[in-house]
Order: C-alpha cells, then sequence, then structure tokens
C-alpha cells in the first residue's frame, strides 16, 4: 500500500494537507493502529508505499537511491506519526529543498 497526495485543496476533499507524515497519521488512526509496529506500516506507506506500489526503482534508503528525505526531530516512528514535528531538513535530489534548479 501506498499513500500520497495529489493536492493541497481537491474535489473529493477540502481538507487536503500536502503532508505525508499527516497522511501517515490519518491512515494509522483510521486503522485502528495502537503499537509501534503497526505506526511504522503506516509510515513505510507514506515513504516508501508510492514507489513500491508504482514499481518505481531507486527510491529508499540506500546507496545510490534518489536522495529526497526529510529529517524530523523525534525519539521513534511512532513519536515523528503522532507529533508530526517540523521538518528539520528537507532534501530533494541531495540538495536543500528550495535550492536554485529544482523543480
Amino acid at each position: 500500500m501506498g499513500l500520497g497526495c495529489d493536492g493541497i485543496r481537491d474535489l473529493w476533499s477540502p481538507f487536503g494537507v500536502p503532508d505525508l507524515l499527516e497522511r501517515a497519521m490519518l491512515l494509522a488512526w483510521r486503522s485502528g493502529s495502537r503499537s509501534d509496529d503497526d505506526l511504522g506500516l503506516a509510515l513505510d506507506a507514506a515513504t516508501t508505499g508510492g514507489a513500491t506500489v508504482l514499481g518505481l526503482s531507486g527510491c529508499g534508503v540506500a546507496p545510490g537511491c534518489v536522495a529526497d528525505l526529510v529529517v524530523v526531530p523525534a525519539e521513534t516512528l511512532g513519536d515523528a506519526i503522532m507529533r508530526r514535528p517540523a521538518r528539520s531538513l528537507v532534501l530533494k535530489r541531495g540538495r536543500p529543498a528550495g535550492a536554485p534548479g529544482l523543480n
């Protein structure tokens, strides 16, 4: 399973938030997740799940993968989903988001 976001406000929901940690929290909440393992599954759906569903390669945290990542101050995966803290760092193709030349 994969989670994604196609817009901030669209036809099917006026409550769209383009934040995949928020989507992971909603999935975990609606699924009745209670354990850290369950919360981890929701986070997997929000991070690598979309690429897996689409059959994309080069995604994930391994040498040679696209360097798109978000760093958050959290003690555990569950903590990141529950609190959805501010991002400490956002990289797109290995460069800070908003850097010149990134679309």
